[in-house]
């Protein structure tokens, strides 16, 4: 006895899913996610939000996400914080968001797109969470695809977010 057709549509299905979720599971098996941290001395968001990305920052121990801190405390330390990144894909991030302080930019290490931003807003946990969820788009979604939701960044050289 033969199953009903839609049995046979329904597994057809399920299997499909199966291998989707699979090939995007291994779409990006090396990307990984960098944040970036602009910060200044005279910047009292920086005072709130670097103590809680410091902390974030202990979760991804491992080494699955790391941390570029760009000081903007004077015209010599941005200097310094753009020799870090010049001929990076970090450059444009640091292009696009100089003069902005006291921000997270969470940046894709293998296309350099930003995916999102963490403020003095964000919880310790609320920033990990934001951490993880870019990681798992990074590792399945293809780049430029890879926005994450509740983590709007300023535009580009200016504090009004998107």
């Amino acid at each position: 006895m033969r199953p009903p057709l839609f049995i046979l549509s329904l597994l057809g299905a399920i299997a499909a899913l199966t291998l989707n979720a699979f090939s995007l599971a291994s779409q990006n098996p090396n990307a990984s996610v960098t944040l970036v941290s602009f910060t200044a001395e005279w910047c009292p968001n920086c005072k709130i939000l670097d103590p809680k990305m410091d902390t974030a920052m202990e979760a991804f121990a491992d080494g699955s996400v790391t941390r570029i801190i760009l000081d903007m405390t004077d015209a010599e330390r941005r200097a310094q914080s753009f020799e870090k990144i010049n001929g990076t894909l970090f450059a444009n991030v640091y292009g696009d968001h100089l003069g902005v302080t006291g921000i997270g930019i969470i940046t894709a290490t293998d296309s350099g797109e930003k995916i999102g931003c963490v403020t003095r807003e964000h919880s310790v946990q609320e920033i990990i969470t934001a951490l993880e969820d870019a990681k798992i788009a990074v590792a399945n979604k293809p780049p430029y695809e890879r926005r994450i939701k509740g983590a709007p960044c300023p535009k580009a050289n200016s504090k009004i977010s998107l």
